[in-house]
């Protein structure tokens, strides 16, 4: 079956059962608690610490002059010549751009549509390391939360072995349910107008087989790398 055939498919099925599905949708609670473990005094300690446990490497940055180092010494570590990343203006780490120049790295286009998409992705592969900001991250739980749309491709968070991802204090929510309704306070009916999904990162890619044995990096990078910039009284 191709395709177009699938999609056509799937798309009169869900004509079909759409009003099912919403009167289902509408019995449901719309109002998820903001979070669920104990209230935390210092959402930066409870972050970090979240992160450790799920073998993300983070480092707790002071200031962007400070952010700047660590994603030199990650992309020197890597050999780092090509990446793929957000439109820069969307990482929310001024001089990112000189660093990268200085660096001599360059940014591989992400458009993968249409009849080159598997040139493009073989050419993308070779990438070792990707870069994104994040819509908010979840102190309870260590998550990242990624709101994708133009600039902000969903391949800089899955594709190279590492990922970096670039948080500011200020983006630290304390649960999944205070960052679902501080997106939908920003963004209202229009959250998927330009994406079909978000996507949620807690750890670094894993899966496990029918014997339990773990193996990272099956699905998405094996390493997650989260440089946190600021202090919670700035």
């Amino acid at each position: 079956m191709s395709r177009e055939q699938i999609v056509a498919t799937l798309r009169t099925s869900l004509a079909s059962s759409r009003q099912w599905l919403a009167n289902e949708a509408a019995k449901a609670a719309h109002a998820p608690p903001p979070y669920v473990l104990p209230p935390a005094a210092d959402l930066v300690e409870q972050f970090v610490t979240e992160l450790s446990k799920l073998e993300v490497r983070p480092y707790h940055a002071a200031d962007d002059e400070a952010a700047l180092e660590t994603v030199a010494q990650l992309l020197a570590e890597r050999n780092a010549t090509q990446i793929i990343a957000w439109d820069l203006e969307q990482i929310p780490l001024p001089g990112l751009s000189t660093l990268l120049a200085q660096q001599h790295v360059t940014i591989l286009d992400s458009a993968v549509h249409g009849a080159v998409r598997k040139e493009r992705l073989q050419t993308l592969e070779a990438a070792p390391v990707c870069i994104s900001g994040v819509a908010y991250a979840i102190a309870e739980s260590g998550s990242l939360v990624l709101h994708h749309g133009p600039g902000r491709p969903r391949l800089a968070s899955l594709l190279a072995p590492a990922h970096i991802a670039i948080v500011r204090v200020e983006q630290l929510v304390r649960g999944l349910g205070e960052a679902l309704s501080l997106l939908r306070q920003q963004h209202g009916e229009a959250l998927f107008a330009e994406t079909s999904n978000l996507t949620f990162i807690t750890g670094p890619s894993r899966t496990a087989d029918i014997e339990l044995t773990l193996s990272l990096g099956i699905h998405g990078p094996p390493e997650l790398h989260v440089v946190l910039i600021g202090t919670p009284h700035e």
